[in-house]
């Protein structure tokens, strides 16, 4: 008998990508795989998706359990997760979380037999796609400066052959183990901080595990295609989505011992002139900023008399000299980056006998 698995499906107001939804939601039922079962989360939607969805569940011909739970607001991608996390079967080994811009592979959770017989691993994801059908992602290695990198985006899906030990891994089809989760977390049954409502949550949750001694991997197995970014838009000029990603970086930055933590600030604020085009007249979305670098500064602040500290190195980490962590907040930033991804690339396939930690750098 497998292991018994539970689906965590997330859903917020999808009616602009309802097909695509539901395409989703539909590759749940049509995994190769024998014990499992469906939990669909609706974060509190007010554009008729949620309605949607029932009726399609309600029609839907499958043996397969399905929850369906709606929450009284919307928690965001963190809160929930969460709560389909406290929903899970009781039995349940393993908790899968599926965005709902996510197509799964019918044989995706041969992830789940993988990390079954690697006791170590609390964390884990396959081959993701984009819609294209190439490499979206095999697992994500940090730097010291915060900035994630891979195999080379044109690397073909097919050539990948191994497994991969990774920093974190990708949330939009990412695996857990319960039992790694919850001592994560200290035997508290959850995923995620509530209140960081998404992006960098993954990230925060993988350095968890590494620090209490789990791994996370990657493992040559196609999960499915991401069309991404559906949620939340694809328009760089959201301010909420600003907001997030600018403070959960800093927060990020905040808890962690990197070496080069006091210049995460500045890739922040170049992050944030990037997606405003510089633009910084434009009073609304600078005001987000400003209020993403001061609730920012009191949650570091509130998490450290916590305690709640994670050791950056005890994860794999590509060390940078000073010079590499400074180009990172230059125009030279997808120049360092797409020169260390293809470093990572001839590591994976045997073509350089450097350690990971020496991959960083351009020179």
């Amino acid at each position: 008998m497998h292991p018994k698995v539970s689906l965590i499906w997330l859903n917020y107001n999808s009616s602009k990508f309802i097909e695509l939804a539901l395409k989703s939601l539909k590759s749940l039922f049509e995994l190769n795989y024998s014990n499992y079962e469906v939990i669909v989360v609706d974060n509190c939607s007010t554009d008729g998706s949620f309605e949607i969805i029932k009726s399609f569940l309600e029609k839907a011909k499958s043996d397969v359990r399905v929850k369906l739970i709606r929450t009284d607001r919307n928690l965001g991608y963190t809160g929930g997760n969460n709560v389909g996390f406290r929903a899970r079967d009781k039995d349940s080994e393993y908790v899968v979380l599926v965005n709902n811009d996510f197509i799964m592979h019918p044989d995706s959770l041969e992830v789940v037999e993988h990390m079954h017989g690697e006791d170590s691993v609390g964390a884990a994801q396959g081959i993701t796609l984009n819609p294209r059908g190439a490499l979206e992602s095999f697992g994500i290695i940090l730097d010291e400066m915060l900035a994630g990198h891979g195999l080379s985006s044109g690397t073909s899906p097919q050539s990948i052959k191994r497994p991969f030990t990774v920093t974190y891994v990708l949330g939009a089809c990412a695996f857990y183990r319960v039992r790694a989760a919850r001592e994560a977390w200290g035997g508290r049954d959850r995923l995620f901080f509530d209140w960081a409502f998404g992006y960098f949550d993954d990230v925060v949750l993988c350095l968890q595990l590494w620090n209490a001694g789990w791994k996370c991997r990657a493992y040559p197995i196609i999960t499915g295609r991401h069309f991404q970014s559906r949620s939340f838009g694809s328009t760089p000029k959201n301010p909420f989505k600003i907001y997030l990603l600018v403070r959960n970086l800093l927060v990020l930055a905040g808890v962690t011992n990197s070496r080069y933590k006091h210049l995460i600030p500045l890739l922040a604020a170049r992050a944030a002139a990037t997606m405003l085009k510089f633009n910084f007249t434009d009073t609304l979305l600078s005001r987000y900023v400003l209020k993403a670098f001061h609730d920012a500064r009191n949650a570091v602040a509130a998490l450290t008399r916590a305690g709640f500290l994670i050791d950056l190195y005890r994860a794999p980490v590509i060390k940078l000299d000073l010079i590499d962590a400074l180009q990172l907040i230059t125009a030279r930033r997808k120049t360092v980056i797409d020169k260390i991804n293809e470093r990572i690339t001839r590591f994976y396939f045997g073509r350089t006998s450097a350690s990971l930690a020496a991959l960083g750098g351009t020179r």
